[in-house]
């Protein structure tokens, strides 16, 4: 009798694994059945594959959520069929009630029609929500009312007054119609994704809440322009912090502003607001914007410095000092420059 032909790509990528014999061999493709056999998971999860997404990461994603057994047999059957570069970038609504062969089908397929829409690493929740308007039709004024209620706020799981800052920055695909719910809920989601398990230890260690890592975060977003800036900027601000001295970020000053400048005055330090952090020692109350993932790592992991001063040179970057003397020439030799 003939196998089933997802039988026997089973067992063939169980021998593209390695040159197994005898007995190990038929272990090993007993295994692999059994780990294409169905979880058993009844539970739709509605999954977004990015483009560009690797094999493996796709199926630990697939194995985190409950839909395979496992990852490396998902991987293994892929790149045995020369299937990579055809998984279908996308949303998908999967459960765990199919072998995975018939996912790895599935994801071959034309994924549900949806709406891709890029958020900006940055933004407020009020521009987030004329994004969304702009892109998918939703209400903005329900999205910001939302984004404020005190039980929708706490449904999430978020410790605050509103949802500024724990709106993740990403590309999302969602189906239409859609609501300001489920874009919100969305977006919240991802930010909890994208803080690992370690965030809890790392916040534990460096003497910060979440929220007060979100909002220093907020303020790294607007500050750093080049990349790999961003854990140095981190780590000025936390050293700061430390030393109880004012954080004095331009950001900042901008945000109680309400519009962004090119370059500041004397009279906009001066500004009355509680987000001034050349007046007001310490974090502002709350979030600037809301940070991507690169700024959430940043502060998570810091550089570890001595500078306590930076000042933007126009092109993206930064000139860093050590003392406030140093600092000043800093900023007259930028002053030349421009």
């Amino acid at each position: 009798m003939s196998r089933p032909d997802w039988q026997v790509s089973v067992c063939a990528a169980v021998l593209s694994l390695g040159l197994l014999s005898g007995a190990a061999a038929l272990a090993a493709a007993a295994a692999a059945l059994h780990q294409n056999r169905p979880t058993g998971s009844q539970q739709v999860q509605r999954l977004v594959i990015e483009t560009g997404t690797s094999a493996r990461a796709i199926g630990g994603m697939l194995e985190r959520e409950g839909i395979i057994r496992s990852a490396d047999l998902f991987v293994a059957l892929v790149r045995l069929q020369g299937l990579g570069n055809r998984l279908a970038a996308g949303a998908y609504e999967l459960d765990g009630t199919r072998p995975t062969t018939a996912v790895i089908q599935t994801l071959l397929k034309a994924p549900l029609p949806a709406l891709r829409v890029t958020v900006p690493e940055g933004v407020t929740r009020f521009e987030t929500a004329s994004l969304w308007a702009r892109a998918a039709g939703i209400d903005s004024a329900r999205f910001v009312w939302l984004t404020a209620a005190p039980d929708f706020v706490r449904s999430l799981g978020v410790d605050g007054p509103d949802l500024e800052g724990f709106l993740l920055p990403d590309t999302y695909f969602v189906e239409q119609p859609t609501s300001e719910e489920a874009v919100i809920r969305r977006m919240v989601t991802e930010f909890q994704r994208a803080l690992n398990d370690s965030a809890a230890s790392r916040l534990e260690q460096l003497g910060l809440s979440l929220r007060q890592a979100v909002i220093l975060a907020s303020i790294v977003e607007r500050e750093a322009k080049v990349e790999g800036e961003r854990p140095l900027i981190a780590g000025v601000f936390l050293r700061r912090l430390q030393l109880d001295q004012r954080l004095e970020s331009c950001a900042t000053v901008a945000h109680a502003l309400g519009v962004q400048k090119a370059r500041l005055t004397s009279a906009d330090l001066q500004v009355d607001s509680p987000y001034n952090t050349y007046l007001h020692p310490g974090l502002p109350p709350g979030p600037i914007g809301n940070p991507g993932r690169a700024s959430l790592l940043a502060v998570l992991y810091p550089a570890r410095t001595d500078y306590l001063y930076f000042v933007a040179r126009g092109d993206g970057t930064h000139i860093f000092s050590r003392t406030y003397a140093a600092h000043e020439a800093a900023k007259q030799a930028v002053r030349r420059e421009r």
